[in-house]
This record gives structure tokens, sequence and C-alpha cells, in this order.
């Protein structure tokens, strides 16, 4: 006579739940044996193997429809087939939770920095970035068709990979168009890429408006202009902004620029 458990001793004894009980169960994946007049559960030792192994199953990522297919009938060609599937799935996991983590810490890092950067110049070096396509502009949405497999395929967020590139002469800006960029450290022969070991380098600010990009252009190039004279630095006539974070007040979005502005 196998001896019989209640369904309390069930959560004491092994620290499953009530509802996770009621749950295999609904899912035909437990059968405990019901009382006739007070439809209390009992449940003997195979149903807490069975328990057992729906847990086995779950830790290695097994969907509960996966889980009852496994116990109507599976062989070993099965399990291989499944946990293999599962083993790409975790690693895709970790490849983007790995990705994920160096996007939070340059954020973090980004931010700790933010004080000390604030609309003042330093020296600092673009890091290598390479270009993968470009559009007119920001706003110029219908362009972002001809270049959204790219953005897609580099694991990033799409603000991430647009660099705004800036021209100028010693009077005005000249021109400025969106480039599509991801980060390397590896040059290849057939890419292009943007590398300057010199740049004075600042972070702005600037409240989401409709001539935003016009004011920041105007206001950089005169701020490095007078920086550069000061200073005896020869600019190269080009800079690359990107918005490094966002925050909100009062509805109104707050853009963090980082600018990096090359010279000789």
């Amino acid at each position: 006579m196998l001896k019989k458990y209640r369904t309390g001793e069930l959560l004491s004894y092994l620290g499953v739940t009530r509802d996770t009980l009621r749950f295999y169960e609904e899912k035909g994946l437990l059968s405990p044996k019901k009382n006739s007049e007070n439809n209390y559960r009992s449940y003997d030792i195979f149903d807490i193997y069975n328990i057992m192994i729906i847990d086995f199953y779950k830790k290695r990522g097994m969907s509960i429809h996966q889980i009852q297919d496994l116990l109507k009938k599976s062989d070993v060609q099965d399990i291989e087939y499944l946990l293999e599937n599962k083993k790409k799935e975790l690693e895709k996991v970790i490849y983007d939770g790995q990705c994920m983590m160096k996007r939070i810490e340059q954020a973090q890092l980004f931010n700790r920095d933010l004080s000390s950067s604030l609309n003042e110049f330093t020296i600092k070096p673009l890091p290598l970035y390479r270009v993968n396509g470009e559009v007119s502009d920001f706003i110029a949405v219908e362009e972002y068709e001809n270049v959204i497999d790219i953005m897609n395929s580099n694991n990033n967020d799409m603000l991430s990979q647009i660099i705004r590139y800036i021209t100028f002469n010693k009077n005005s800006v000249t021109g400025t168009k969106m480039l599509i960029v991801d980060a390397t450290k590896v040059k290849n022969e057939n890419d292009i890429f943007l590398e300057y070991p010199k740049c004075l380098y600042t972070v702005t600010e600037e409240i989401q408006q409709q001539n935003e990009q016009e004011d920041l252009m105007e206001r950089m190039h005169r701020l490095s202009s007078e920086y550069a004279n000061t200073h005896g630095l020869r600019l190269l006539g080009e800079a690359f902004a990107m918005i490094r974070l966002i925050t909100y007040k009062e509805n109104k979005a707050k853009s963090y620029i980082e600018i990096f502005i090359p010279f000789e």
C-alpha cells in the first residue's frame, strides 16, 4: 500500500505552491486521487516523482507544452533535439544580456562623467566607428527604410547608431547629414571608418524644440571656434554629435549630446 500525502504536506515537504499543483493538474501533468466526499486530493510517490520530473525539465528551459509532450512519449533523440534547441536559445539570451550589460555600463559611465563634461571642452579621441550608411537628416524618416536592416543587425538601439556629421567653415555651418555607425576596435580594408585621434570634446544639453539641431550646431560652431582661437588649435571643419542620454521634464525631452570636433 503506497503512502498518501495531502496537498498541505507536499507544500511543506517539496516547497511547491498550491497554485503550482493545481496548474500541473489542469495541464494533465498530475492526476492526484480525489476523495469523493470532500474532494480533497492525495498524492503518492509516483505523483511526487512526476513533480520532480517536471521541475527537472523546467530548470532546463522546457515549456509546459514541451513537458506535456515529453511525459506522453519521448526517447533519447527527442531529449537531445530539445536540449540542443534550448542551448541555442540560452546562448542567444546570454549574448543579448552581455550586450545589454555593456550598454548599461556605458550609460552609467557617461552619466557619472556628465557633470565634469557638460559645457566644458577637453581633448579626446573620437572612438573608432564603422560607417554603415547614411540618411540626409534625423527627421527624414522615409529614408530609414534603406538602412533599417543594417541597424537591426547590429544588436544595438537605433539612437546609438546615429551620429550627426556636421561641416563648417570660419563663418558658419555649411552642411549636415546623419551617419549610421557602429563602434568597433578592428579596421577592415573595405569599410569606411571615422578615426580622429584629436578632438575637442564636450557635452551639451538640449530641450526638445523644433529648431533644436540648428541652434545646437550654430552654438557649437561659435564656442568651438572661440576655444580653438584662444588655444591656437586648427579645426578641421568637421564635427560629430551623438545623443547619449535622454531625460524628461514636463513632458519635454532633454537630450544630452556628445560632441567631437577634430583638429590638426
